[in-house]
């Protein structure tokens, strides 16, 4: 994934090379084009030069943004807490159901 994106990235640059960018990171053509292949990793702090570089994130660079979990509220967190781990499936598909019987009930009265 990091690869696809590196290589993107560059390639919306224009004319910028593979060379182009082993000079800015300071590695190797070689290394740089690993880097894209996806054989090799850069350590941390190539990447955060390269999302700096481009103005991304390095959850960009990953591929993960735009994945973000969706926050919970208080609401939604005091329920899961009270579910606990050792919930069989049968139990849980039970929960589920009345949650949908009472928001049906609820959607009715409005």
């Amino acid at each position: 994934m990091l690869g696809e994106q590196l290589k993107q990235l560059r390639k919306s640059k224009n004319h910028l090379t593979q060379l182009d960018m082993a000079k800015y990171l300071g590695v190797a053509k070689t290394t740089y084009a690993s880097y894209e292949q996806g054989k090799r990793m850069p350590d941390i702090d190539l990447q955060n030069k390269i999302a700096d570089y481009f103005g991304v994130t390095l959850d960009y660079l990953h591929g993960r943004e735009g994945k973000e979990e969706p926050e919970l509220t208080n609401k939604q967190m005091t329920v899961a807490a009270h579910i606990d781990d050792d919930v069989s499936d049968e139990q849980m598909e039970d929960i589920l159901n009345y949650i949908d019987f009472i928001k049906q009930k609820h959607s009715k009265k409005d």
